[in-house]
């Protein structure tokens, strides 16, 4: 399949989907899994492009094995939604199928990780204690070096495994870009 064809397959994926966060890819064990027809290594290859064309959001995580394996969570940007929407012309050569539909059929779609209500809470508070750092009556020096604290406490394997892709959702929207 050609490359234009996957990125437009993978934009329109993460279109459709805008509204669920950030989305798993790679080596996850949520991960979203490449389409019939793609394989894994084109589909990460077109996660790549695509954030390094500005279309999508990415924030990897460190790859611990040293092959160099790419994982971690994209969410389509406001570039990326007016491109697939014809607005906008890519940067790179995008193929989006506009003759498919927009949703998709529950039974097709990718498994995408949920969370729990616990963690969804977590998320909310962390987002307000976030939003209460940023609006303290304190220097700039003093709120980066909280915020600073509050992206390693996230980025750590505790986070990670209490908050499932929470952790990195919040990493990506506030301290990322």
């Amino acid at each position: 399949m050609k490359d234009s064809v996957v990125r437009g397959r993978l934009l329109k994926f993460l279109y459709e989907r805008r509204d669920k966060g950030s989305i798993p890819f790679g080596r996850l064990e949520q991960a979203v899994p490449p389409p019939g027809g793609i394989s894994r290594r084109d589909w990460l290859r077109a996660v790549a492009q695509l954030s390094e064309y500005g279309l999508i959001d990415w924030t990897s995580l460190e790859d611990k094995s040293g092959m160099g394996q790419l994982s971690g969570f994209a969410k389509i940007n406001d570039f990326g939604v007016q491109v697939v929407e014809g607005g906008v012309a890519p940067p790179i050569r995008t193929a989006i199928d506009k003759s498919r539909r927009a949703t998709v059929p529950k039974q097709q779609q990718a498994p995408v990780a949920t969370s729990t209500s616990q963690q969804r809470k977590i998320t909310q508070a962390l987002e307000k204690l976030i939003a209460a750092i940023n609006q303290a009556d304190l220097s700039e020096k003093e709120k980066n070096e909280a915020k600073s604290s509050l992206r390693k406490l996230l980025s750590s394997k505790a986070a990670a495994k209490v908050l499932g892709a929470g952790a990195q959702s919040i990493t990506a929207k506030y301290f990322t870009g």
